[in-house]
Formats: C-alpha cells, sequence, structure tokens
C-alpha cells in the first residue's frame, strides 16, 4: 500500500465516522425540536470528503485536466454545505445579519450558495471542454483553492466564537485558535504542492498528516459543539421547579427597550411568588449587540400588546432562543410553558397585555433585525394592516412601513 492510498483511508474513514456522529447527533436534536439544519449541512460537507476520498482512491484512468475538474467539482459540494451551515450559527456574524438581508434569512442564503456553486462547476465544465493544458489545470486548482480557504475561514470563525460561549478558558481558546489556523493553512500549503511540485514537494507528506489532523480536530470541535447544544436544550427542557423549598415564580409583566444612557438593549420581567403573590420580583437580561432573540421579545410584545398570534414555521427555534437567551444571564430561569400560550399551532405570551411595555419604541423601530422579525410574521398582523388602511392602491413597501409604524407608535400612548 502506497503512502497516498493509506492517506485516502484515513481520509475516508475520519470523514465518514465524523459526518455519520453529526448526522446521527442532528437526528436526535432534530426529534425534540427543529434545531437545526447547521449540523446536518456539516455532516454531509463531510461525507462530500469521503466521496472525494473514494473517487481518489479508485483512481479512474482520465486525463489530468478532468481528474483536476472533477476532483474541484467533488471538492466544490463539500464547500457548499460548509457556506450553507453558516446561518445557524447562532451569535455569530452578527454585523452581516445587520447589514445584509440575505444572511438574515438561511433558506435565501442557502439558495444563494447552491446557485454560486451551480455556477462554479458550469465554469469548470466549460473548462474542461476548452483547456488542454497544465496552466489550465493549474488555474482551476488555484480557484478552488481560494474558495475553499475562504470557507474554512469563515466555518472555523464560526465555530470558535461558538465553542467560546462553553469554553472560557483562556489556554484553550488560544489552542483552538491554532488548530483552527493550522486547518486552514492546508487549504493552502496543499494546492501550492499541486501547483508548484519542484518546489514544495518535500512538504507533501506533513501536509497530509496536518490535513488528517486538521480534519479529526473539525470533527471533534463540531461534535463537541452540538453535543453541547443538545445538552443545553435538554437541560433548559427539563428545568423542573419545586424540587427545592424554593418558591415558584412566574412572570407577570414584561418591558422591552433600549436604554439610551447604559447604552443596553434590555429585557425586564416582573415575577410573582407562588408564596407570596403580592410580591414582584424584577429581574434583568441585557446586551450591547441587538441580537435576534431580543428581536423576538420586541415582536411578541408588540403581537401581545395589540392581541395578535403568532404562526411560523420558525416559531419553535425562535421561541427556544428567546428563553434561552434569557436563562443564560436570569437569575430566574424559564421554561416555554411559562411564556407562552399555544392555540392550535398560533403562539402569543401569557403575560397580560396591560403589564407588557417597551422602552424607546423609536429607536427599535429604526433597526433592521427588528423590522425583518416583524415583517417576517405580518400575515399574522393583517386584520390590524386591514384596519390601519382601507386603500387598495398603497404599494406593499408602503403597507409594510405603515404597519411597522402603527405598531411602535401605539407603544407611546
Amino acid at each position: 500500500m502506497t503512502t497516498k492510498q493509506f492517506y485516502l483511508l484515513c481520509l475516508i474513514g475520519i470523514t465518514f465516522i465524523g459526518g455519520m456522529l453529526m448526522f446521527l447527533l442532528w437526528r436526535q436534536i432534530k426529534l425534540k425540536s427543529s434545531e437545526n439544519r447547521g449540523m446536518l449541512f456539516i455532516s454531509l460537507a463531510m461525507f462530500s470528503w469521503t466521496l472525494v476520498g473514494i473517487y481518489k482512491f479508485s483512481d479512474p484512468p482520465m486525463p489530468s485536466l478532468i481528474n483536476a475538474i472533477n476532483d474541484r467539482i467533488l471538492s466544490a459540494f463539500s464547500n457548499m454545505f460548509l457556506l450553507a451551515s453558516l446561518p445557524y450559527f447562532p451569535n455569530v456574524f452578527e454585523d452581516l445579519k445587520e447589514r445584509f438581508s440575505i444572511f438574515r434569512k438561511p433558506d435565501q442564503w442557502i439558495n444563494s450558495i447552491f446557485i454560486f456553486f451551480a455556477i462554479i462547476t458550469v465554469i469548470f465544465t466549460l473548462i474542461d471542454r476548452s483547456v488542454e493544458s497544465d496552466p489550465g489545470r493549474k488555474a482551476i486548482i488555484a480557484v478552488d483553492s481560494l474558495i475553499s480557504t475562504t470557507t474554512i475561514l469563515l466555518i472555523s470563525i464560526a465555530l470558535y466564537q461558538s465553542l467560546s460561549r462553553f469554553w472560557s478558558d483562556k489556554v484553550l481558546k488560544v489552542f483552538l485558535a491554532v488548530m483552527f489556523i493550522l486547518l486552514i493553512s492546508t487549504q493552502v500549503i496543499l494546492p501550492m504542492i499541486a501547483i508548484f511540485p519542484e518546489i514544495f514537494r518535500p512538504f507533501y507528506l506533513y501536509a497530509l498528516v496536518l490535513l488528517l489532523l486538521g480534519l479529526t480536530f473539525f470533527n471533534f470541535v463540531s461534535i463537541a459543539y452540538f453535543g453541547m447544544v443538545n445538552m443545553e436544550m435538554t437541560a433548559i427542557a427539563d428545568i423542573e421547579y419545586g424540587k427545592s423549598k424554593k418558591a415558584i415564580y412566574n412572570p407577570d409583566a414584561l418591558k422591552v427597550g433600549y436604554d439610551k444612557q447604559r447604552k443596553l438593549y434590555f429585557v425586564r420581567i416582573g415575577f410573582i411568588s407562588s408564596v407570596e403573590p403580592a410580591k414582584v420580583k424584577e429581574i434583568e437580561v441585557s446586551t450591547s449587540k441587538l441580537l435576534q432573540p431580543f428581536a423576538n421579545w420586541v415582536l411578541f410584545a408588540l403581537a401581545r400588546k395589540h392581541d395578535c398570534k403568532l404562526s411560523n414555521q420558525d416559531l419553535s427555534t425562535s421561541k427556544f432562543r428567546m428563553v434561552e437567551f434569557w436563562n443564560r444571564d436570569g437569575e430566574i430561569k424559564l421554561t416555554q410553558e411559562q411564556v407562552f400560550n399555544n392555540d392550535r399551532g398560533f403562539f402569543d405570551l401569557k403575560i397580560e397585555i396591560s403589564s407588557i411595555s417597551i422602552e424607546d419604541p423609536e429607536f427599535l423601530r429604526s433597526k433592521f433585525i427588528i423590522r425583518e422579525a416583524v415583517l417576517k410574521h405580518e400575515d399574522n398582523f393583517e386584520k390590524l394592516a386591514q384596519r390601519i388602511s382601507a386603500e387598495k392602491s398603497f404599494s406593499r413597501a408602503s403597507k409594510q412601513e405603515q404597519l411597522i409604524q402603527y405598531l411602535f407608535d401605539s407603544m407611546n400612548s
């Protein structure tokens, strides 16, 4: 057995085992909730690497240029799935979500990624028909290397920031950063060896070992992260009250808003005790960044204030993230059953309308993430929108703006 064959067998084994573990873990989490397709896409990316290994191990007798194109097409699939997973990492790339609507909507992002890689595949096919030279093969490798490096860089940033939620030790974070950098470097070193073999050939074996170590590390941290997410979801779902002698607290009042003096977005909930119903305990959770879970708290506050119920295919994830956002720093933990009413798939807050308020609604209304959260559920405000204006000549954008203005302006009254 040659060194290349041994490497390919290791590659096939590492990626298949990692992909299968992530797929099975995704299936377990999916059975409990709709969270989330990011893990599925990463497992599919690993299976794509497995196909690359099998293809190269079989070593079909083809011209070198066609082999290079086939390699790049198979590689494009793994890059496509990794990029498709990015919007499903919570609290990552928030600046991109703020600036680009395409990144705030996972389905739209996935469609764009699929279209982009379909174009890349067509370009490789055209090169196959028109170029028959070594420079053509090297050009294909260079383009694929650029895409792969960018992809691995982005997914590494997403995983690093997500793992930092759970692993706060500085030494551990430095180790993670070093390993991710080494993994990214393999996407530069290996193509350089293929393009300039006479210069970089002595480093070939070391680069292969580094790639195998990098993929093993990538699989481990991916499984560790999604495993911890699963444990976190299970812990939140299994929160039980009354196991101790402490009083049970239920939410009775809600205030969301932006504190200009402190420059913080906050969710403030007033709790009543089962022991002392007349006593209200106020607890606040705040953040300096405008996060999607906070936007959903504003959305539900607006809907409840206007006696509207919400229904959407992504609502189960939104509700989970809202409760997770609160439980991360809240002194009193919440469950979805305490917060939401469920009327045959239509949800609203259990808190009384008179006990809900919003601070600085004018400022919140100007934020894209909050506006998008509301407009994503505009169908649930249909009766309200009809009440606002009976003019049929208004454009949809104008009606949406009127709805936003009415929802927030009425909070000042």
